[in-house]
């Protein structure tokens, strides 16, 4: 059980915003709050409001946005550069907390660039470390460790190191979770040296619950660390510090799962319940995801491990709609700059132009002599408006990509999305549901649950879709489990299979990964399950497998289907992004984004129909490693069979074949 809770326990970095060292009590921002009426100047007043916004960042998040876009705004006013990038430091810090990473970035990129420009050096080192926290909630570890190791070398130059022990802190955390563990005593020792000598009663406290902590992870008996956790939770009480307060709960927490479960629950709940009270959304779902991984792992299931489930299920579906919906607005926002951008381009040449022909102008009337130097000019402004018009065009003819691309997106979503929602809005006409008996209403509920889920996952790889080829979303590959992947696709798909009573055959070793991007894999995972199903009539099968190619480079993934089949006709133009007037049945708007990632993830899909009946989906994926050396791999005679031109037996016979190899090998 201990080594569970080892594993299960994360750190939470802490993202600091600083303009001078802070004692962040109550008494402190009452006295702050009491300046604001007789401050008359108003580099002062956006600093104040600033300073606030920090103060309030671990008690209360709405308080920190007030003051922070009170701050923003004013700065902004009076073109107050440091005043701005210190507000964009603590809107960052709200973003953060509000699950909100496009504008976490946005405004902590500005803030950093702000005080490049000035030179200012402890802020560049204090934001660079934020940048690093930004990096650890999005679980990019080897970036944040980066981060933290470059603020903590630019720490170490600083004259005034009043931001160092936080720096000091972050590192030592970072590296506590690294594979290879260090000593990071030093770190912490020369943290709390600092602190102390600066009287900074809030990065003590971090610095106490960081050693405690890591104590507990080294190894150290709960009955050691829990008295020491109780007295730090006392002290975060007193201090009014709530954000620590929930961690100090959180680790409490982990340190009691070893010895008394009810007990781990029970300080799991209270740091649920302060992190959702005070708005701090990010620490809320993170705290409630490591309290359900640490329960779903015991036998018996304690009562509460379902309830978090339920819980968090709400939460992620409540973040995905958010997501869509920031999704659109950013899109809008993209748009917007790409247009502001022409215009100024556009006003930007016809000054040029205006000055160059005043020039000439001046010169042909008061330099006669000088006409074959004014020729040259002629010639050399002649090429810069060339140039200028090229650029001129190319922007215009982006413009006109960017107004085609929406033009067919209306299309597709009035085709494919809004039909469904029609079909909904009939049963409400003419007493349709009130004249139906409970198994029809059963059933029609049963259908509308599953296109309302059709049109969600449309929707979701509709707006990964759109960020692809609009906003211009950087592909980052990593390892990527197919196995995983391919199993919740099938959770996703379950209720489908069940009602017809297909059986789902997985054939896809658990060790085999692949270097991809999960969320886009999920979703090309769910569609071709899902048109294998729809296409399967009751009572048929599906077969998933994977195997090496020839070189052993790709691994391709096949879903076989014993359905009818794909109409002649129609094959050919499966994945072409113009086939929707061929298509029966819609647009062919998922296979058409399913096409557009696996080629973003330097695969190639493709599709065939099996010889003895059914149709048969393959892709292909670069392999993060070769497969094992003792699992079977597919013949070269038998290769072009796997690539969906054999019948659907072969494949079921070439993956049991894998099974019985290893039942031989035990």
């Amino acid at each position: 059980m201990k080594r569970l809770v080892l594993k299960l326990a994360c750190a939470v970095p802490v993202m600091v915003m600083l303009s001078c060292p802070l004692v962040a009590q109550i008494k402190d921002i009452t006295a702050l709050k009491a300046r604001i009426p007789a401050l008359r100047d108003s580099t002062e007043r956006a600093a104040l409001y600033a300073r606030l916004g920090m103060l309030y960042s671990n008690r209360s998040l709405d308080s920190c946005y007030y003051f922070g876009a009170r701050a923003l705004d004013l700065a902004k006013r009076i073109n107050d550069k440091e005043g701005e990038a210190e507000a964009l430091n603590v809107l960052a810090f709200y973003y953060l907390e509000k699950a909100n990473p496009y504008l976490a970035y946005k405004y902590i990129n500005e803030s950093l660039t702000l005080f490049e420009r000035l030179k200012n050096k402890p802020k560049i080192c204090e934001v660079t470390m934020n940048i690093g926290v930004l990096l650890s909630f999005e679980g990019k570890l080897d970036q944040s460790f980066a981060q933290y190791r470059k603020a903590y070398e630019l720490s170490e130059h600083l004259v005034q190191d009043s931001i160092r022990p936080l720096v000091l802190l972050n590192f030592a955390m970072a590296q506590s979770f690294m594979s290879q563990q260090a000593n990071i005593t030093p770190l912490i020792d020369e943290a709390e040296r600092l602190a102390e000598e600066q009287g900074n009663q809030r990065f003590l406290v971090i610095a106490r619950l960081t050693r405690n902590a890591t104590r507990f992870r080294r190894g150290v008996s709960p009955d050691e660390v829990i008295p020491a956790q109780r007295s730090i939770i006392d002290e975060t009480k007193k201090a009014g510090y709530e954000y620590f307060t929930a961690l100090a709960y959180m680790e409490l927490a982990n340190m009691f799962l070893p010895v008394a479960v009810d007990s781990a629950v029970w300080y799991f709940d209270q740091a649920i319940e302060l992190a959702e009270r005070t708005g701090y959304e990010g620490l809320h779902f993170q705290t409630m995801s490591q309290a359900y991984r640490a329960l779903a792992e015991m036998q018996p299931l304690p009562p509460q491990a379902n309830a978090y489930s339920r819980k968090l299920l709400e939460i992620s579906r409540e973040k995905e709609i958010e997501s869509q919906k920031t999704g659109m607005d950013f899109l809008q926002l993209a748009l917007k700059e790409q247009q502001v951008a022409a215009d100024q381009a556009r006003l930007q040449s016809r000054r040029m132009l205006a000055v160059s022909l005043g020039i000439t102008c001046l010169l042909a009337i008061g330099f006669s002599l000088l006409i074959f130097r004014l020729y040259r000019n002629k010639r050399r402004l002649a090429s810069r408006q060339k140039e200028i018009n090229v650029r001129l065009e190319e922007q215009y003819k982006q413009l006109e990509d960017n107004n085609a691309f929406h033009q067919k997106l209306i299309s597709i979503i009035s085709h494919d999305l809004r039909q469904p929602l029609s079909s909904m809005l009939m049963l409400g006409e003419g007493g349709i549901v009130e004249r139906m008996s409970d198994s029809q209403r059963q059933y029609v509920f049963d259908q509308v649950s599953q296109n309302a889920r059709t049109s969600l996952q449309a929707m979701d790889g509709l707006v990964h879709w759109m960020k692809l080829n609009t906003v211009g979303l950087a592909y980052k590959p990593s390892r990527v489990n197919l196995k995983e992947v391919m199993l919740a696709a099938l959770a996703y798909n379950q209720v489908v299979a069940d009602q017809k009573g297909i059986v789902v055959m997985d054939f896809i070793p658990g060790a085999v990964d692949a270097l991809a991007q999960s969320e886009m894999l999920l979703f090309v995972n769910r569609n071709i399950l899902s048109n294998a199903l729809r296409h399967t009539p009751n009572g048929g099968r599906i077969v998933v497998s994977v195997v090496e190619d020839e070189e052993g480079n790709d691994a391709i993934v096949r879903v076989a289907d014993s359905g009818s089949g794909i109409p002649a006709n129609l094959l050919p133009h499966l994945f072409d992004k113009e086939r929707s007037d061929r298509a029966s049945g819609g647009s062919g708007l998922a296979l058409i984004i399913c096409h557009e990632m696996i080629e973003k993830m330097n695969g190639r899909i493709w599709a065939n129909n099996n010889p003895d009946g059914g149709a048969s989906f393959c892709y292909s994926l670069p392999l993060a490693a070769r497969m094992s050396s003792d699992m079977p791999h597919i013949h070269p005679s038998l290769a072009e069979s796997y690539g969906c031109t054999t019948d659907f037996r072969q494949a079921a016979f070439l993956a049991y074949s894998t099974i019985l190899y290893h039942l031989l090998l035990l």
